[in-house]
């Protein structure tokens, strides 16, 4: 289940940055109002929603190969899961309605697309016979999430925001590490695979590394290109290239000697995104102003 306490200042800090980088591109002031504070609900709302799609979709896997966890331990039920889901549910479309109209065609359209992904796109025997399908139909969540977040930042003041093709860098930049997430917690080691379907069983442990690595290098580049969009100073592309450099290292490490031992993979992107996101906002609250709009 959603460790709600765990997540929650995770789910603050990781939309307050993406909401002050938004903002910083549009200029030096950055405006925190109504759409500010239904989007940092809604990130959270989002996150919980997504969760309970997955325990859902997976509870007769969980009871076979995952039976520790609390579901196939009746720790929690099923109807808990599903009133949670329906819950999450009622919570956005309410707020989002009543207190965001300017962005309710991105929100009901990136509703519609989440929903269909639990429902596996009325086609769930296909997808589950093709992970690699599934993959592709799957993995645009983030970054339909994130183009939705991003448009509850550019409301927030007195003009909305167009969508720029800087935007779309900030979209790939808060994206890509979750795309790197999701697959580095799906690569074992070699001669580490069991009957739980795997990105490793599908390209071998080098060839499924190659997807986060690639990713996670392509954050760190965009990252740059956005610091220099919102003019930050020498340090944080001092702090970048070390992350990137430290990041780089396991990674190659692990292609060298795909083994249990090296296998660190999701705990280094998870650690890189994060101190990533975080040198974000450190610099860009040194060169930008705050207006508090509640």
């Amino acid at each position: 289940m959603f460790p709600v306490l765990q997540y929650i200042p995770y789910i603050i800090a990781l939309y307050v940055c993406l909401h002050f980088s938004t903002q910083a591109l549009a200029g030096n002031e950055i405006i925190f109002d109504t759409y500010g504070l239904i989007g940092m609900i809604s990130a959270f709302f989002v996150m919980l929603m997504m969760r309970t799609f997955d325990d859902l979709k997976d509870l007769e896997i969980d009871k076979d190969l995952f039976p520790d966890r609390a579901t196939p331990r009746n720790a929690v039920f099923k109807s808990d899961i599903q009133i949670l889901s329906a819950s999450s549910i009622v919570i956005l479309i309410t707020i989002n309605f009543l207190f965001a109209p300017d962005t309710l065609l991105v929100f009901s359209i990136v509703m519609i697309y989440l929903i269909l992904t639990f429902k596996w796109f009325f086609a769930e025997e296909f997808h589950r016979k093709n992970v690699f399908f599934t993959m592709v139909t799957h993995q645009p969540i983030p970054y339909a999430v994130t183009f939705y977040l991003i448009h509850m930042a550019m409301a927030s003041g007195a003009e909305y925001e167009s969508f720029t093709l800087t935007h779309f860098w900030l979209l790939l930049v808060f994206s890509l590490p979750v795309t790197a997430w999701e697959v580095s917690r799906k690569i074992r080691a070699v001669g580490m695979e069991t009957n739980y379907e795997t990105f490793s069983m599908l390209f071998g442990s080098r060839g499924a590394t190659m997807i986060p690595f690639v990713a996670l290098i392509v954050t760190g580049i965009l990252a740059m290109i956005l610091g220099v969009e919102i003019g930050v100073g020498l340090s944080f592309y001092i702090v970048l290239s070390v992350l990137m450099l430290v990041m780089m290292f396991f990674y190659i490490r692990f292609l060298v000697y795909p083994t249990k031992k090296h296998n660190v993979l999701i705990n280094v992107t998870m650690l890189y995104t994060t101190l990533v996101f975080i040198n974000f906002l450190v610099h860009i609250i040194f060169v930008t102003t705050f207006k508090w709009m509640l």
